[in-house]
């Protein structure tokens, strides 16, 4: 079942960037089989709005605008659901980004692909996004990327599925509620979204389209 935001008309125009986002994983009790691959694979998929610092900006600083934009909210993005590995049954930790981009074009666009996974380092589900790279890869056009080499102990990161104000472990198994500005970022309380809202307010307010897929 797809649910899907109300927005406004999105602004667009050679002074805007469109930028698509996709965030791909799984929840706690999906079954570990194809079945859980497909059109109706749980995902949000969003289409931002950006307005350009200036109009004669090159693509190079277009894509890289729009990922440092991305990069600096991805809290927001990351504790959006009750996320679990894209790939198996635990909790999602860590992501691998993937970007395309046609900054040529009029107006610009960039999209950019999270996968949500368990533990990048080593084992099946290392190996199954290792595989989704190269697919990317040979979907785009892309060079061949080189093996990452993942530094991170996951147990370092807070579940994707915790509130994104506080972050604790705890609030992964507690109820969690939207931003209703967004359609997109959750809290565990009313206290952690009011202070986490000078980190949140610039992404909750640009404009945007979210998808939900969520069966």
């Amino acid at each position: 079942m797809s649910t899907n935001s109300t927005v406004a008309a999105l602004p667009d125009g050679p002074d805007y960037i469109r930028v698509g986002v996709c965030l791909y994983g799984s929840s706690k009790n999906d079954p570990i089989s194809d079945d859980r691959f497909g059109d109706d694979r749980r995902r949000v998929e969003i289409e931002f709005r950006l307005k350009l610092p200036r109009p004669d900006l090159p693509p190079t600083d277009i894509r890289r605008y729009a990922t440092d934009f991305i990069n600096l909210y991805y809290p927001s993005l990351k504790h959006t659901q009750k996320w679990y590995c894209e790939f198996c049954d635990q909790p999602a930790r860590m992501s691998q980004q993937d970007v395309t981009s046609a900054c040529s074009n009029t107006p610009p666009f960039v999209q950019i692909w999270y996968h949500f996974v368990c533990d990048p380092r080593a084992g099946p589900c290392a190996d199954a996004l290792r595989a989704v790279q190269l697919l990317f890869a040979r979907q785009t056009g892309s060079p061949t990327p080189r093996r990452l080499r993942w530094r991170e102990d996951p147990l370092d990161f807070p579940p994707m599925a915790a509130c994104a104000g506080c972050e604790r472990e705890e609030t992964a198994d507690m109820p969690t509620l939207k931003c209703s500005g967004c359609d997109l970022t959750r809290y565990c309380s009313a206290t952690c979204q009011r202070e986490h809202w000078p980190e949140h307010k610039v992404l909750c307010k640009t404009p945007k389209k979210v998808k939900w897929v969520w069966p």
